[in-house]
């Protein structure tokens, strides 16, 4: 009981702020978490639809994937996602859903649609994806508050993204949240929420066929006040034994990260952890299901 009061607590002080800062730290996939986040040079799944819509070019058959986090340890407080593409190597196109929630108090849910495709350059993909964003607080009704809005707020925004992938290397790069949305919860006079727009360039190197090394540089046009700096320098790497069981590390601005996955040949389980030192731990379970 102690927990959900504290939840309550949290998100009705976040609730004017809540959409910039929760919607930036919004990610998804255990695999990419325990990378340290630095996934856009990556992209080869089905989450490339969150993380570089250029990389849907990866999918040569159907992908499902569902996501399950558990945030802080905190009764309520989750993340959740899920996503379905299909694609020829040629081309790709996913749609999905990605949501952070406190239970029965506060929701922002993201619907995605992307589509990816090869160009005329060799090794050369592009993309782009559609993103509406939306926020409900069922939770404040409670206090009756007139300017509060009762229905939510949604907005929209673009995503764009490269990538450019060779045997043993990679390059990726997005432009994030194109339009800037403005979501509020709370009607002030003067006061907006922004989602603001993000650069972020990355790269990988994979040695020896086993051991992927990827590095990701994070410029948002602004950010929320608890980040250190505005700009960030994400690292991970992952290591395969036998094509079937891997290993990973990474580090998300100043949070160290890690994580292991298994996979067969329809199917791929990856579990993450980020360390917190301010607040705590997030664990994370995804699966990927390939036919």
């Amino acid at each position: 009981m102690n927990g959900k009061i504290w939840v309550f607590c949290a998100v009705i002080m976040l609730v004017p702020l809540a959409a910039p800062a929760n919607f930036i730290e919004m990610e998804t996939g255990a695999r990419a978490m325990g990378m340290g986040g630095a996934f856009v040079a990556v992209a080869d799944d089905v989450t490339a639809l969150h993380w570089n819509p250029a990389g849907l070019v990866s999918l040569d058959e159907i992908q499902l994937f569902g996501m399950r986090t558990s945030v802080y340890s905190v009764e309520g407080l989750a993340e959740d996602s899920a996503m379905a593409g299909y694609g020829n190597t040629h081309r790709g196109i996913a749609a999905g859903w990605m949501r952070t929630s406190a239970e029965n108090l506060y929701n922002e849910d993201t619907l995605l649609l992307g589509y990816g495709s090869r160009t005329p350059i060799d090794h050369l993909a592009v993309g782009a994806s559609l993103k509406r964003f939306s926020i409900d607080a069922p939770g404040y009704d409670y206090y009756n508050d007139p300017s509060f809005n009762a229905g939510g707020d949604a907005g929209y925004a673009v995503d764009l993204g490269g990538l450019y992938r060779r045997d043993t290397w990679s390059l990726g790069a997005t432009l994030r949240n194109l339009g800037e949305p403005e979501l509020q919860l709370i009607e002030a006079s003067g006061a907006s929420d922004p989602i603001y727009m993000e650069l972020r360039l990355g790269g990988t190197y994979t040695f020896r066929e086993v051991m992927l090394m990827s590095v990701e540089w994070r410029a948002p046009r602004e950010a929320p006040e608890f980040y250190d700096a505005k700009a960030s320098l994400n690292l991970g790497t992952e290591i395969w034994f036998y094509n079937a069981f891997a290993l990973r590390a990474g580090m998300n601005r100043d949070r160290i990260t890690a994580g292991l996955g298994i996979k067969s040949k329809n199917l791929r389980l990856d579990v993450a952890l980020l360390s917190e030192r301010r607040i705590g731990s997030m664990y994370r379970l995804s699966a990927v299901l390939l036919w």
